[in-house]
């Protein structure tokens, strides 16, 4: 009614074989499904590695049910008849949470087609540390990382350093950007 599309899936098994992570959105369980149990389900996602935004709608209000959907990463736990504006708010606090991380994983792909001397650049770059300085630590002309700064960015499609340095701070700790001097 109020613009989301929806896919509706008669089993929970179905719904796990049929997932897509690339696809935009969040899924809404409820605790008892078809045979099952939501939070089966969500576990399920969680054990497959599926970083899906959950919300659970329920008609029952348990709190081990509560507790244990929010330590396995849940949005919301909403009790039946949730308000239309609770369950609103928490569609778009987890399409939200989607799109980053749809974001991040674009980036991630991104970073993947950078040489090994972009990534040790790129890393640098987006601590602060100046061409100059970069071209030092790395035994290279400065003529070097101007290049392969200029690669790594447009490989990664930004436009400037702050946009540089946005687009990788959820990959900070990741070992593809890691500094090897």
């Amino acid at each position: 009614a109020v613009g989301y599309e929806t896919r509706a899936y008669t089993t929970p098994q179905r719904f796990i074989d049929e997932h897509d992570p690339a696809v935009h959105g969040c899924t809404l369980l409820d605790l008892s499904v078809a045979g099952s149990n939501g939070l089966d389900v969500q576990q399920e996602l969680v054990r497959r590695g599926i970083d899906r935004p959950v919300i659970f709608l329920t008609g029952s209000d348990s709190a081990t049910a509560t507790v244990e959907a929010f330590k396995a990463g849940a949005i919301d736990f909403l009790v039946k008849p949730a308000k239309e504006s609770e369950l609103l708010s928490a569609i778009r606090t987890a399409a939200k949470r989607d799109s980053e991380r749809l974001h991040t994983c674009a980036v991630a792909k991104r970073v993947d087609t950078l040489t090994p001397r972009e990534r040790q650049v790129l890393a640098l770059v987006v601590r602060g540390v100046s061409n100059k300085n970069i071209a030092a630590a790395l035994g290279v002309r400065e003529k070097s990382v101007e290049v392969n700064r200029s690669r790594a960015m447009k490989k990664l499609g930004a436009k400037n350093v702050s946009e540089l340095v946005r687009m990788t701070s959820k990959l900070a700790a990741d070992p593809r950007l890691s500094v090897t001097v």
